[in-house]
């Protein structure tokens, strides 16, 4: 009997809640994303170490998660979105870390246009937490959510143009590009929520 369940078990897997996990990330790249913000409004120092403890665990889990989407014998939606995702909240997550550990290396202290950036970034990733969340209700629940997405990274490609014309006229050049550098990682972290908008369209076009 117990060779028997042995052999199913190799044949099939146990089945693993992908869509749990990635709105496990999802979360966990929001509170990363919060704690960024939190710093960039003046308490560095305690979420800086925070922030990079956060990203290392949920490497550790995204890890795990693509170890057990090899294994799994079938998945709530196709198996490349769910890699695909996960991977563009590892991008918001790691886009995080990075932008707050070299303001601390560079000494670069925030001004308005990183915090405009920083909280579009947030609203998105709240949204794409709050889409996978709601993701088997298909695409009437998720339309709205996707159009959040679309116009929050739009607003922070709008700041960033306008950050930027700001930095070009700083005398001190050598901040100029450590100001580039910064606002370049926020950049790169919006263009995830976009990315992240057309796998979760159709991821629930694919669960509808």
């Amino acid at each position: 009997m117990d060779e028997k369940k042995g052999l199913l078990d190799g044949l099939f897997p146990p089945k693993f809640d992908f869509h749990a996990m990635l709105v496990s990330q999802a979360e966990a790249t929001v509170k990363g994303v919060e704690l960024l913000l939190s710093a960039l409004k003046g308490e560095r120092d305690h979420n800086l170490d925070t922030l990079v403890e956060l990203d290392r665990s949920t490497d550790e889990f995204r890890h795990d998660m693509e170890r057990k989407l090899g294994e799994a014998f079938s998945t709530p939606f196709d198996r490349q979105d769910i890699y695909s995702m996960s991977r563009q909240l590892e991008s918001v997550m790691n886009f995080a870390r990075t932008t707050l550990v070299e303001m601390d290396a560079f000494d670069v202290e925030s001004d308005r246009c990183m915090l405009d950036m920083t909280e579009h970034l947030l609203v998105g990733t709240r949204e794409i937490a709050e889409a996978l969340r709601v993701l088997s209700g298909g695409l009437d629940k998720t339309d709205r959510i996707i159009k959040v997405l679309r116009k929050e990274e739009e607003l922070l490609e709008e700041t960033y143009i306008l950050g930027m014309r700001e930095v070009f006229l700083l005398t001190d050049h050598m901040m100029v590009l450590k100001k580039r550098e910064i606002y370049h990682h926020l950049k790169d972290a919006g263009r995830a929520l976009g990315a992240s908008a057309d796998i979760l369209h159709r991821a629930a076009f694919g669960m509808g």
